[in-house]
């Protein structure tokens, strides 16, 4: 199976210095693949950087549209069966391609996620390693697996995360990709495991394949650390708006929500929780729409995403 490894840049040259490199080598060692860096608008020389020092490399250069429309068009432009994204702060192992196209090989398999490690190679505090959740207190409680002994065979988790992610490009198509929903950053790789397996496809974790990732460290450049919240929490919000499809759980997940601004007014209680509730009622609209386009297409109920994402956890 061939694949294009897109390892998507903003003003990342010094990351690229890393990661260019290593996908580089992991796409010879594999096979012929092709490794190409989507650069969503940098002002730092990413682009001419790539192609003076990287001649194999391939370059895209587009105009700023942030992570998830970056993703989208790149993937567009790909022309093979299977495609990896990877994040400018993502340094791939040497043998991490493999085990991934592997995974894919099966016709059930949407998406297949790899082991992030820290660049000291430990997994404590490591994100997007054997995902789940559940629904709670209005929101899907996102769980990341951390224990060393927990990371050890390939099983199903609930999304691989977008910093290291491979996947059939005709499914990618199906889904549409990341949901411009999610705008600017954060839970588009989320709501894109949760909506495949609503699909009735399945997203694997793969630990043979070893990342070491710099969590955050693409986001906290531009952004700072209060507005990086208030976007996260604004995003889970507008995914259980969208993806919440059975009427019990959306009723009392719209309660809990509700109670978040009598908290905060009454007592104080979550400010910036209810912040996040009024940022995504600006998009309602839009989320009612994309959830009448997965009522259409969903399989699964909510219930059976958690519990077959969950694996045997």
């Amino acid at each position: 199976m061939q694949a294009t490894l897109i390892i998507a840049n903003y003003n990342g040259r010094d990351l690229l210095a890393k990661s260019v490199p290593a996908a580089l080598e992991a796409a010879r060692r594999s096979g012929e693949h092709r490794v190409v860096v989507a650069d969503d608008g940098s002002s730092d020389g990413s682009a001419a950087f790539v192609r003076e020092r990287y001649p194999a490399v391939s370059v895209l250069e587009l105009r700023r549209g942030g992570f998830g429309a970056t993703c989208n068009t790149a993937v567009g432009e790909a022309d093979t069966e299977a495609v990896v994204l990877l994040n400018s702060d993502a340094v791939v192992g040497r043998d991490f391609l493999e085990p991934l196209l592997a995974g894919l090989a099966s016709r059930e398999v949407f998406s297949v996620g790899c082991k992030f490690v820290n660049p000291d190679g430990s997994t404590r505090d490591a994100l997007g390693n054997r995902t789940c959740g559940r629904w709670e207190g209005g929101l899907l409680q996102i769980q990341h697996e951390t224990r060393d002994g927990r990371l050890t065979r390939t099983c199903a988790q609930l999304y691989a995360n977008g910093a290291a992610m491979a996947f059939e490009r005709e499914k990618w198509v199906a889904l549409g990709g990341f949901d411009p929903l999610y705008r600017p950053f954060y839970w588009e790789d989320v709501d894109l495991g949760y909506r495949a397996w609503g699909r009735g496809w399945q997203v694997l974790y793969e630990p043979a394949s070893v990342v070491v990732h710099e969590q955050g460290s693409t986001v906290k450049r531009e952004h700072r650390a209060a507005q990086i919240e208030l976007m996260s929490a604004k995003n889970a919000v507008l995914f259980s708006w969208k993806n919440l499809l059975e009427p019990g759980l959306l009723r009392r997940a719209l309660c809990a929500q509700a109670r978040w601004a009598t908290d905060d007014v009454l007592i104080g209680a979550a400010p910036n929780r209810t912040a996040a509730l009024w940022r995504a009622l600006r998009q309602l609209g839009e989320a009612g729409r994309r959830r009448g386009e997965e009522q259409r297409a969903r399989v699964r109920s909510d219930e059976e995403i958690v519990a077959m994402a969950a694996g045997d956890l």
